[in-house]
């Protein structure tokens, strides 16, 4: 008899089937019986998966389903909104990029569920949960549950090498093509060409999560435009990599640059951090219950109404929403930082120090001491 079902699908690769399969995992490895709707299971899981991941979805997915807990993604995305839930008590993880400056509208149709349905909501972040209940959801609907890093990183972190002065310096800028914007590419692409434009000795490497590298690449041509022969040393990397390549990529940087516009979260910051690496980032969203002045370098922004993202693409949305608008000063000053300041390892230390509180250990004992608190 299974304990907790998740009605996720893996027929997509996204962050809702890795976040699912990695606490999937965790609860099986801490003997709590577990079964998963069944789905077609994307190439890409099955190719970058080990053989006892894919063991496992198998044997989740021909387990009978629990009707004692049901946990699926609050999302907008209609294969995801449309799951329907029959457990005994019902969980739905959310997490949301902005926030509402108004209530008076109508709310688009996913918050209005989020706020409205008979599912006890499991916000990743202190900021999504603050969302929700500015929004008009009861407080007590509402529970944070964190989120965890990869655990590969940790595994391999003893084995990175320790590079001297002279090393060649590669900045590592997470994103996804498909939102450009949201992750701030374009502004660190800006700043980067502005501060390092005639030092050949630091690069800036971009893994593009999504798969439409050229919108990149246009604007890389559109910034190169402006600086002629000074160009400095920009690798666009599309390819997709699995749990240990990514492992890889981040022990093989000295330093991240996050200066995104909105984040319900953020595990590619959390990820840097646990790669005890020094992160240049917007002290905004969902990280700000990891990342402080104390373990990073934060970059200062105002508030600004949401722009070109995603979301915005997919849903209408209403009551003003805003997010964080990067200061490029800022940016290229934290970027300059993150390569020179004497200081830097020691706050990289102190972010791998708070990284190790957010794993998924953590995050699964936290989710059964809720279930059982609110069964």
């Amino acid at each position: 008899m299974t304990m907790v079902h998740f009605n996720v699908g893996f027929e997509n690769f996204n962050s809702f089937a890795d976040i699912t399969l990695s606490l999937a995992k965790t609860l099986d490895k801490m003997e709590i019986p577990i079964s998963v709707a069944p789905s077609p299971i994307a190439s890409h899981i099955t190719r970058n998966s080990t053989a006892e991941e894919n063991h496992l979805l198998a044997k989740w997915m021909n387990a009978v389903p629990s009707d004692l807990f049901q946990i699926k993604w609050s999302h907008y995305w209609k294969p995801y909104f449309l799951k329907e839930l029959n457990g005994h008590l019902n969980l739905e993880f959310f997490a949301i990029n902005y926030e509402f400056t108004r209530n008076d509208d109508n709310y688009d149709y996913w918050i209005y569920d989020a706020i409205n349905n008979s599912s006890h909501i499991l916000a990743v972040s202190e900021y999504s949960k603050n969302v929700l209940i500015k929004a008009g959801c009861p407080d007590k609907k509402v529970s944070v549950v964190p989120l965890g890093f990869n655990p590969l990183i940790s595994q391999l972190y003893s084995l990175k090498p320790h590079k001297t002065k002279n090393d060649v310096k590669y900045i590592l800028h997470m994103t996804n093509s498909y939102d450009f914007y949201r992750f701030g590419t374009d502004l660190a692409i800006q700043a980067f060409y502005q501060e390092f434009q005639d030092d050949p000795n630091v690069e800036l490497i971009i893994k593009d999560g999504g798969k439409n590298p050229d919108v990149i690449v246009e604007h890389l041509v559109n910034i190169e435009k402006q600086f002629g022969k000074l160009k400095p040393k920009v690798q666009i990397r599309p390819k997709f990599c699995n749990k240990t390549e990514l492992a890889d990529l981040y022990l093989s940087a000295d330093a991240v640059l996050a200066p995104f516009r909105g984040e319900g979260f953020a595990i590619k910051i959390l990820d840097a951090f646990a790669a005890g690496l020094p992160v240049a980032m917007t002290l905004y969203g969902g990280p700000t219950d990891y990342a402080n002045t104390d373990n990073c370098y934060p970059i200062a922004y105002d508030l600004i109404p949401v722009g070109e993202c995603y979301d915005t693409q997919y849903l209408k949305i209403r009551n003003a929403p805003h997010w964080a608008e990067p200061n490029v000063q800022s940016v290229r000053e934290q970027l300059r930082k993150i390569i020179e300041d004497p200081m830097r390892f020691e706050i990289a230390q102190k972010a791998r120090e708070t990284a190790d509180l957010f794993n998924w250990k953590a995050t699964s004992q936290k989710l059964l001491k809720l279930m059982r608190e609110l069964f």
